[in-house]
């Protein structure tokens, strides 16, 4: 009976151990899946409607109605078609100043007079330039004082640009809207003081009122101004021979 009773207990004792066991092994998790969030809702602008809950397109936004220029205005930018021939003035901008070119112009034809000796090269020096505007060619002679010429009669080619200078009819053709500021006197006629913008650039112009074309023309760009003056200014009455070389048996040989 005594060695039942001892089995009994030792197999009590067993099984509380076992169950201690069993109550500390750690219970397995299962891992935490958040809930995808929702993206906040777009707000959608509310569709007009009129009296009656119909909807109503909205209309495209109207472009700004376009600059007109006055008939006077127009009047003026043309009258140099027809009325004008040639040019022949002095011309005085901030790459020459204070010297003045003496300009003679017909159609694509131009010849520019230096008031000194341009040095283009080693001992080669040129006065007079003869421009062709349609194909953007220059060719230069030595023709005021031969004497620093080897050769007057031989032509230089020069770059088209050094000498190039935008015409008062060129001026006049590049504008496609101004108004009128005032009129003036100069150079002993009556202009016109017209303005318009180029982009960044203010331009304004004082046009001779008979023949339509400008005498002076200033360009204002940030803070820097720039005049171009056309000075003497007179109207058709440039000859060929003014816009060609003239030859010459004088010479520093």
């Amino acid at each position: 009976m005594k060695k039942l009773f001892a089995v009994l207990f030792v197999f009590s004792i067993a099984l509380l151990f076992l169950a201690g066991c069993a109550k500390t092994q750690p219970v397995a998790q299962e891992p935490t899946v958040k809930a995808p969030q929702e993206a906040p809702a777009k707000t959608v602008e509310p569709t007009p409607t009129n009296a009656m809950g119909t909807p109503v397109e909205t209309p495209p936004a109207e472009p700004e109605p376009a600059q007109v220029m006055s008939k006077d205005m127009k009047a003026l930018l043309q009258k140099h078609v027809g009325r004008v021939t040639s040019l022949k003035y002095m011309y005085q901008d901030q790459t020459n100043k204070p010297e003045e070119w003496e300009t003679w112009v017909t159609g694509s034809k131009m010849h520019v007079k230096l008031r000194e000796l341009d040095n283009v090269r080693g001992d080669v020096y040129v006065d007079s330039i003869y421009l062709d505007l349609t194909s953007n060619s220059a060719q230069a002679y030595c023709e005021m004082q031969v004497y620093r010429c080897a050769d007057p009669n031989s032509p230089i080619d020069v770059n088209f640009n050094k000498y190039y200078r935008k015409t008062p009819i060129q001026w006049i053709e590049s504008v496609t809207y101004a108004e009128k500021l005032s009129e003036e006197q100069m150079q002993m006629r009556t202009v016109w003081k017209v303005q318009y913008t180029d982009g960044a650039k203010t331009v304004t112009m004082w046009v001779d009122d008979y023949y339509g074309v400008p005498v002076k023309v200033r360009v204002v760009e940030g803070g820097a101004t720039n005049d171009y003056n056309f000075e003497d200014i007179a109207f058709n009455s440039v000859e060929d021979a003014d816009l060609e070389h003239k030859y010459t048996t004088v010479s520093y040989n």
